[in-house]
């Protein structure tokens, strides 16, 4: 029996991403087993990296190879994500099975591709936040399996969709080999120029809205207040600028200036060191360069620097409204670093197993462009947790950190999540041939002249039959919103200018369009055309 052929699609697997790293993990020990064909479809790969060279499975880059290709890469933002290439991929792959670990709008294309009935579709969406979104629960409930990154993201899809998702449980990341407990924290805290008895609230973030540094910097600064104490410093491992929060005038606010660390990152000789904020640019400490700068997406540190940087910290904060996962939490745990995070969202399970403290919220707030619930903690109460946990004898501190680096080897690790994949792939049978990609064309002749007379939901129906001619989208979320809009005479035109993904409006200004019968009709047309335009395509295939 021939193997079955696995294509993952993500972010390319030699970039240092969460994506990247994930996927990185899980296909190199699923490739070990030397028991499937496996290619990777790599957003922002390039075929042409030396890098990319250097993977032992199939590599398809989704960069663009010309000018030519770059105008249609460039045409609509979901192309990054693949969304403009992916059906070509199949077609040279033609896999047994797709997988996919991102958001939504990344991997939606993948259930309207017109090729989706000829290959079985395992996901691992982001879910960070309820309520879901209608249309992500019908997406989700059309994958043949969904894995999720935490408990908390299983309940939530179990629960909302009424089990008509195919939840399989968790198959969380874990941390880099690189990050594990320093013999001597006092010793090592020395190394680094600070006073051995000196203590850390560390955290590790990208600087965007939905990471609270407001609130983190108005929770520590309510911690000195109560404690009193001088010696205690905040770490913030983040970028500035980016896309979130203005640090310097955040510090000014809350006078803490002199009482909060960052990382800072030589352009130069590559030196990683950490500081008090000065500016978004200061003089390296090694070479003396003047533009050193705070490390971001462009210019990270090695997992070494960065396991390095964790072990200064006593305490761990992931302070934000909402995670998918909030992987930092595992990387301090695997350098056997207590960790308190928000109680909502992936944070509440991922907390909870590393026995480490759930900081209660003050709400919830609903989210205009997601409906989605996102959390407001209570500064205070993470005040007095923080004060609380340095109000522990130094023996305790260590065992809760020892013991938190055991609750991270018993939960958190890359062989056992790998081994929930392996057992599902394990389980999908392989279509036989002529009902997978080589079965007869589904080219659909659709009709000509639009229906007069019927009612909106009568005439949804007669366009999904007789113009899309894919009755299986009957009594799905694509019916119920068409005739929505034919109720409404109007739609929101997605980045993908395809009538499916209305959340891809994130990526551009919501534009409302005129849905009428003729404005349907065409759009259903074009859907089929497009679809039997690929299948013209795969019919060459079957011929040879």
């Amino acid at each position: 029996m021939r193997k079955k052929r696995i294509l993952f699609c993500g972010e390319a697997t030699y970039l240092n991403t969460g994506y990247a790293t994930y996927l990185r993990e899980i296909v190199s020990r699923l490739y070990s087993t030397g028991k499937y064909e496996i290619a990777e479809f790599a957003s922002y790969g390039d075929e042409k990296d030396p890098k990319a060279s250097q993977i032992p499975w199939k590599f398809y880059g989704n960069l663009p190879k010309n000018s030519h290709e770059k105008e249609m890469y460039d045409s609509i933002p979901t192309n990054q994500f693949g969304e403009w290439k992916f059906e070509a991929v199949l077609l040279d792959f033609l896999p047994d099975i797709v997988c996919d670990i991102r958001d939504f709008w990344m991997l939606e294309h993948q259930e309207r591709s017109p090729f989706r009935p000829y290959y079985n579709w395992a996901i691992m969406p982001t879910v960070d936040a309820s309520p879901q979104n209608e249309q992500w629960l019908s997406t989700f409930a059309s994958a043949d399996a969904v894995f999720n990154y935490s408990d908390w993201g299983y309940d939530v899809l179990k629960k909302e969709s009424n089990e008509a998702i195919n939840c399989l449980g968790s198959a969380p990341p874990s941390a880099h080999a690189a990050y594990s407990p320093v013999p001597d924290k006092q010793a090592h805290k020395e190394s680094y120029g600070f006073d051995p008895r000196s203590k850390f609230v560390g955290t590790v973030m990208r600087n965007q809205r939905r990471k609270l540094f407001p609130d983190l910097f108005e929770s520590f600064k309510m911690f000195l207040e109560l404690s009193g104490d001088k010696n205690t410093y905040l770490y913030c491992h983040t970028s500035y600028p980016d896309l979130g929060w203005d640090i310097p005038k955040l510090l000014i606010k809350n006078n803490l200036c002199s009482k909060v660390l960052f990382t800072y990152v030589c352009p130069q000789c590559n030196h990683t060191f950490p500081a008090f904020f000065s500016d978004a640019k200061r003089k390296c400490n090694k070479c003396g360069a003047p533009n050193a700068g705070l490390a971001n997406v462009k210019k990270g540190i090695s997992y070494e620097d960065l396991s390095s940087i964790f072990n200064l910290f006593d305490l761990y904060i992931q302070y934000a409204n909402s995670e998918g996962f909030g992987l930092p939490q595992v990387e301090a745990a695997a350098c056997g670093i207590p960790v308190m995070s928000t109680d909502y969202s992936a944070m509440s399970s991922v907390v909870r197993k590393l026995d480490g403290v759930p900081l209660k919220l003050k709400t919830t707030y609903n989210e205009l462009e997601t409906g989605c619930d996102r959390a407001v903690p209570d500064n205070e109460y993470t005040a007095m947790q923080i004060k609380k946990f340095f109000d522990y004898p130094e023996k305790e501190r260590i065992r809760l950190g020892k013991n938190t680096r055991l609750n991270f080897e018993k939960y958190y690790q890359w062989d056992k999540s790998a081994e929930k994949w392996e057992e599902y792939f394990d389980s999908v049978e392989i279509k036989p041939q002529n009902l997978g990609w080589l079965s007869p064309p589904r080219i659909h002749k659709p009709a000509a002249l639009i229906k007069e007379n019927l009612s909106p939901s009568e005439y949804a129906h007669w366009l999904i039959t007789e113009v899309l001619g894919e009755p299986e989208k009957l009594n799905t979320y694509f019916e119920a919103r068409l005739i929505r809009d034919l109720n409404y005479g109007m739609y929101v035109n997605g980045s993908g200018e395809m009538y499916i993904n209305e959340d891809s409006y994130k990526f551009v200004r919501p534009e409302y369009e005129r849905f009428g019968k003729e404005e349907a009709y065409q759009m259903m047309l074009s859907l089929c055309n497009r679809r039997n335009q690929w299948e013209a395509k795969r019919k060459e295939l079957v011929k040879g």
